[in-house]
């Protein structure tokens, strides 16, 4: 067995009723046919031959009385009356007309459908003329059937549902006819520019092969594009489904044949049903109903596409029953309308005037409706389930006859041929929803309508709390509030009057504890009576038993707090008034949880002061309020719940007193309270306001407090304030500033137009307040340049400020105040006094870093007054003055020149000496590159400038210093006949030559070092330079290098650039560059020797060093004799390192003038500066020259010649040598011996050593 299917709930509303009200009167009957020939005829046969001929010529149409068209959201329904179109709205609950259509002939509408998403309504009548109507009535057009060119009747419209056509501005509809052709019609929406266009489909609801007799009817679902037809083709019905694959063009998918009745059976006068299929809202069943009243169901499989016959089965509370033969039962038949609840849940109207809901998977009834309906219309809402439209049309006769008869459905719903026989001003129709709602809505309503019973019983059924019906029906009884309020105090009343009986009397021993009990239940009774008057007047007259029990057992301070934090002053005021005692502990608490957005001044009188509130409304002591029972009460009572329920105000007032806050907790709940209004709502007036109430209150503590949240307020709320700061400073980050970062806070982002007024309103009042001159400024810090740390200590918040302010380089502010504070010292409050001002003035304009601002610091120290004072304080700050004009001069002059420095340069100036030279140099050399050849005056004014920079910011330059540079700059710009006048001193300071020398001689070496070419002007500028003292040695010592390099070395062939020359350490490596660089460079002995000593190789070694040197390339080139000549001269001149060459020279060949006691001289010489390995061999050249000599001495005297080679052991070489290379050849002469002959040999051996013995040595 199938699960139960749950119940449906649904709301019922009836919206709207209105009357039929045809535009015209109804039709009379013709009577011109009198005479006629169908006069002849009798009735009967008139009214057959009418019938046949009608039948023959045009098929009967089916009229509708009432038709109900809804748009797919609900939004607009369309209830169509006879010739009248009503419009209603969701947005009136439906309940009212939004716009009223009337066609202009009897005619009635027999289908429709709305474009939402335009707001046009397109209808049909029974002379298939279409109507397009806008929301509100007006009529957009009509379309004739002439015009639309279609011969059957129209069937249904569909409209175009595209995203396409939604934003289009005309309104698109498919026109279904009978024969199966579809037209698309547009519409324009402007009623004043109305046009159509239409266009018929070629193939339309035609099958392949097949011609559908009749259309009956159709359904459209966008969703899936999917249309259902029902057609009539041979007799028999068929129901297909077709796929809409573009506008008009549609593809078959499934066509069924099932046993069904579209037209009107014979021997039926009239039919009970309009024919009408529809798609399930999920697309999973079709459902169609014929004339008969019977309903056929079928199964659509979205997947393949197929449909199946759907058989349901009925079940009638408990029993199930089968279906009869037919497959169907009595549910499904007849049936006037139907429709979709849900995909599987139908809703149809039977012909006794019952809506039913079906579950078709089921076969139970989900829910019947058991009110009787007359000739009901069922249409739903297709883009949501579970919401139905019932058009319910009522006669005259059963407006009038509230008795139920059966005359009800006297007249069908449908009509067949005309309506004029149909009186329909007769007529009312009536709107009514029906709406899918959950348990607890379903719940509400029945409570909301007053059903209590029906209410009761679905609470039973479904588990809900009865308590809100039973309260609803309690507050909509005849016994309200107001009884039981006077009941409640006639209970109180009498309990008040039982136990007065038990009043204290004099012998108190012999009373027992019952007596105790009833006086404590007085006592309770009074409580409960002061607490239900107090319950009434902070509800203002109205009773609540629950909410006054829950009132009268919970205590008051927390009563309070509720009254507190939702803002209920005026019932918090009488509570506080009518229970102070009880209150006054907790009083401080109840008012913070007032909400901080309330404004103050609502709660001002609850604020509490130095003492407890005076006005209070308490009621005369009871005769149990005594000190009698508070003793008893002492004694007994311990529970403390018990306690509480009866302390009445008259025994709080004698056990306890006033417990009042002490004035410290006070001042610190204000200021908490105050903060957190300020934290919570930003509302900073409410803060202010409170502060104020508490001193009017006499918390006189709190005066600081209140002048904090004043100055903050007019800070905030002042008309030039900063958005930036007010939204992001509090009350609390206000308080933990200190009074100065206030007063800088109060001045933040100031501008020089609206400065002064900030200062007069706000900042300089609240200095005055909160500083004070508490130490004077003593006489010796006024001397100092800086003040010391303790003057800092007492500077005004103002003079802080300006300071911080000149930091900035803001110097317009501090000029702007201190020129309105230099206005008028008695009547001004800016500044104490002048000293004070100046001191103010001098610290700005050193704190001021840029380097700019010249203009500005000289007009502030022009607008100091004139100082009245002590003689040292006078002193001290004229000194000062004068000191800080130098320096803001100084510092214009430096800013000229372009090496600009901030104002407290000068001040430690003399603690960077190198550093303020470095300036100098910088000012000089920036003065010649920004401006080269710059007139004599110009140099003028510079020297001026200089002379004013030292004497009024480096006084510890000395005078002689700065005309150097001063000159050096001339030198530079090469300015020598203006130089050579400075050189010579001023009238200030002269400049000893020396140092005047030293000076041209650095520029002159710069000009030369720093020319490219020997041809530059920097050569000439070098020498001219020189030239400014032509007799000076020192000076003619640089003239005779530039000249060597510039004139003697190139005649050599030396081409040498003062940089690379520079880069040479050793002048002789130059005079050697002169002797190899050319072949026969080194015949210029002379020249040579007087290039050096330009060079400065003047002394007679250097000159001896620079013979060595030609003497050895000219051995090397071969030029014996030369270096015999040179070597010969050194020798004299004690020249030792030349040894080496003279001892080969000796031992050498012959040469001209060369004789044995030139060689014995030249070889003596090297013998006494040779180095100690060479001293045998020497000696034995020595004894071999000397053998010679002996030799040639007897030979000459015997007169015999000397062979062809020499004696053995000769070391003379007695054959012409033409070079040093014949000396070096000789060397392979022991070669040459071991390939001779025996005698030979021992000649060429004897020869061999007459040769040098270390030629090396002469080459070193």
């Amino acid at each position: 067995m199938d699960e139960p299917t749950p119940t449906v709930f649904y709301e019922t509303r009836r919206h709207i009723t209105r009357p039929y009200t045809p535009s015209y009167p109804p039709q009379q009957a013709n009577d011109g046919s009198k005479g006629s020939f169908l006069s002849l005829l009798s009735l009967q046969g008139v009214n057959q031959l009418k019938e046949k001929w009608n039948e023959y010529k045009q098929p009967r149409k089916l009229r509708k009385l009432a038709s109900l068209f809804i748009s797919p959201r609900g939004e607009r329904v369309a209830v169509a009356s006879g010739n009248q179109i009503t419009i209603l709205q969701k947005e009136d609950d439906y309940s009212k007309p939004c716009g009223t259509f009337t066609s202009g002939s009897l005619t009635s509408f027999t289908t429709g459908t709305w474009s939402e998403s335009h707001d046009v309504l397109g209808v049909a009548d029974d002379t298939d003329t279409l109507y397009f109507i806008k929301a509100n009535g007006d009529e957009i057009t009509r379309i004739a059937r002439r015009h639309l060119k279609v011969s059957l009747p129209v069937i249904s419209l569909i409209v175009q549902d595209d995203s396409d056509a939604q934003k289009s501005c005309l309104c698109s509809f498919i026109v279904v006819t009978s024969d199966g052709s579809l037209q698309h019609v547009e519409i324009c929406q402007d009623p004043s520019s109305s046009i159509y266009s239409a266009r018929t489909s070629n193939n339309g609801l035609t099958a392949k092969g097949q011609l559908p007799d009749n259309v009956l009817c159709v359904d459209y679902q966008p969703g899936l594009s999917l249309l259902a037809v029902v057609t009539l083709t041979s007799g028999s019905c068929y129901l297909s489904l077709w796929r809409r694959s573009r506008i008009i063009d549609l593809e078959q998918l499934v066509t069924i044949q099932f046993e069904g009745f579209y037209s009107k059976p014979k021997g039926q006068k009239s039919q009970l049903a309009y024919p009408k299929v529809l798609i399930s809202p999920q697309a999973k069943f079709v459902a169609t109903l014929d004339v008969t009243g019977c309903l056929h169901i079928f199964k659509l499989d979205k997947d393949c596409f197929s449909l199946s016959n759907f058989t349901c089965r009925e079940r009638c509370e408990s029993e199930l029953t089968n279906n009869l033969s037919s497959g169907e039962g009595e549910h499904l038949s007849d049936i006037v309308d139907f429709t979709w609840w849900s995909d599987h849940i139908l809703a149809f109207a039977k012909r006794s005037g019952i809506v039913t809901m079906l579950d078709i998977l089921s076969g139970l009834k989900v829910q019947e409706n058991g009110t009787i309906y007359s000739k009901p219309i069922i249409e739903r809402i297709n883009m949501f389930q579970g919401n139905i439209f019932l058009l319910e049309t009522i006669s005259s006769e059963e407006r009038s006859n509230s008795k139920e008869t059966n005359d009800s459905h006297s007249m069908e719903h449908i009509a067949v041929d005309s309506l004029d026989q149909i009186d329909i001003s007769s007529l009312n129709w009536s709107l009514v929803s029906f709406s899918e709602r959950s348990i607890l809505e379903m719940y509400n309503i029945l409570i909301r309508n007053e059903k209590y019973q029906a209410a009761l019983d679905f609470a039973d059924c479904h588990g809900l709390d009865k308590d809100e019906v039973i309260k609803s029906q309690w507050l909509h009884s005849s016994q309200g509030a107001n009884e039981i309020k006077d009941a409640v105090r006639a209970l109180l009343a009498y309990g008040l009057r039982l136990t007065n009986q038990y009043g204290f009397s004099e012998p108190e021993k012999d009373e027992c504890t019952e007596i105790w009990d009833f006086r404590m239940a007085r006592l309770q009774l009074l409580q409960f009576k002061d607490r239900l008057e107090t319950f009434l007047g902070i509800n203002m007259g109205r009773f609540s038993v629950q909410e006054y029990r829950k009132f009268r057992a919970m205590p008051l301070n927390e009563a309070a707090l509720t009254l507190a934090e939702s803002g209920k002053i005026g019932a918090l005021n009488l509570l506080f008034k009518r229970h102070p005692y009880s209150l006054a502990p907790f009083i401080l608490d109840i008012l913070a949880a007032i909400p901080e957005t309330v404004p103050v001044q609502t709660y001002g009188q609850l604020l509490p002061g130095r003492s407890p509130p005076t006005s209070v409304l308490l009621r005369e002591e009871d005769w149990v309020e005594c000190e009698k029972m508070i003793n008893f009460i002492n004694r007994s009572s311990k529970d403390h719940e018990i306690c509480i329920q009866i302390q009445t105000e008259p025994i709080l007032k004698q056990c306890l007193g006033s417990v009042w806050p002490s004035t410290n907790e006070l001042s610190i709940w204000y200021k908490k309270r105050a903060r957190d209004i300020d934290s919570c709502s930003g509302q900073l007036d409410n803060c202010l306001c409170l502060i104020e109430f508490a001193n009017r209150k006499g918390v006189n503590e709190l005066q600081r407090f209140h002048e904090d949240v004043s100055y903050l307020y007019q800070l905030i709320y002042s008309d030039d304030s900063i958005g930036e700061i007010n939204s992001s400073l509090s009350l609390v980050i206000w308080e933990q500033l200190s009074d100065y970062e206030k007063f800088g806070m109060m001045l933040k982002g100031v501008k020089e137009e609206n400065m002064i007024g900030r200062l007069r309103n706000m900042a300089v009042p609240f200095m005055q307040n909160r500083f004070h001159y508490t130490v004077s400024v003593s006489q010796d810090q006024v001397a100092d340049n800086h003040l010391t740390p303790e003057h800092n200590k007492v500077e005004s918040f103002l003079v802080r400020w300006l300071k911080e302010t000149a930091s900035e380089n803001k110097l317009d502010i501090c000029l702007r105040v201190i020129e309105e504070g230099c206005c008028d010292f008695q009547s001004n409050s800016l500044f104490k006094d002048e000293v004070e001002v100046i001191d103010c003035a001098l610290q700005c304009i050193y704190l001021c870093t840029s380097t700019d601002r010249w203009s500005t610091m000289a007009t502030i120290l022009s607008k100091l007054p004139h100082i009245q004072g002590g003689e040292i304080i006078v002193d001290g700050l004229e000194r000062r003055l004068k000191l800080a004009e130098g320096h803001v001069e100084v510092g214009r002059l430096l800013a000229f020149y372009q090496v600009p420095k901030p104002l407290n340069f000068f001040l430690e100036s003399h603690a960077d000496g190198k550093g303020v030279k470095q300036i100098l140099r910088l000012i000089l050399s920036k003065f010649i590159r920004r401006q080269p050849g710059r007139s004599d005056t110009d140099w003028a004014s510079m020297w001026r400038d200089m002379q004013c920079i030292r004497d009024k910011a480096f006084p510890f330059l000395d005078l002689e210093y700065m005309l150097m540079e001063f000159c050096r700059g001339l030198l530079k710009a090469g300015k020598f006949s203006l130089a050579r006048n400075y050189l010579k001193g001023t009238s200030s300071v002269a400049l000893a030559s020396e140092k005047a020398e030293n000076l041209v001689i650095q520029a002159a070496r710069e000009y030369f070092f720093s020319a490219s070419s020997l041809t530059c002007t920097e050569i000439w500028k070098a020498k001219e330079c020189l030239n400014l003292f032509p007799s000076s040695r020192n000076v003619k010592v640089e003239s005779d290098i530039i000249d060597a390099l510039t004139v003697r070395l190139p005649r050599l062939g030396v081409t040498l650039l003062p940089m690379q020359f520079r880069q040479i350490k050793d002048p002789m490596e130059i005079i050697k560059m002169a002797i190899t660089c050319q072949t026969g460079a080194y015949l210029h002995v002379d020249e040579l020797i007087e290039i050096a000593k330009l060079l400065g190789l003047s002394s007679p070694d250097n000159i001896s060093s620079v013979q060595e040197a030609i003497a050895r390339e000219a051995a090397v080139a071969g030029d014996l004799q030369l270096a015999l000549d040179l070597c010969l001269g050194l020798a004299k001149k004690g020249h030792g390192h030349i040894w080496d060459l003279c001892a080969a020279i000796a031992r050498g060949p012959a040469l001209e003038n060369m004789d044995i006691n030139s060689r014995k001289q030249l070889l003596g010489f090297a013998l006494s500066n040779c180095d100690e390995e060479s001293v045998s061999e020497l000696l034995h050249a020595w004894k071999d020259l000397d053998l010679q000599g002996q030799c040639e001495t007897l030979m000459m005297l015997t007169g015999t010649e000397c062979p062809d080679f020499s004696i053995q052991g000769s070391s003379v070489i007695t054959g012409p040598v033409h070079g040093i290379q014949d000396i070096i050849n000789l060397k392979g002469c022991l070669e040459m011996v071991e390939g001779a002959s025996c005698d030979d040999q021992e000649k060429m051996e004897n020869f061999c050593l007459l040769l040098p013995f270390n030629f090396h040595g002469c080459f070193n």
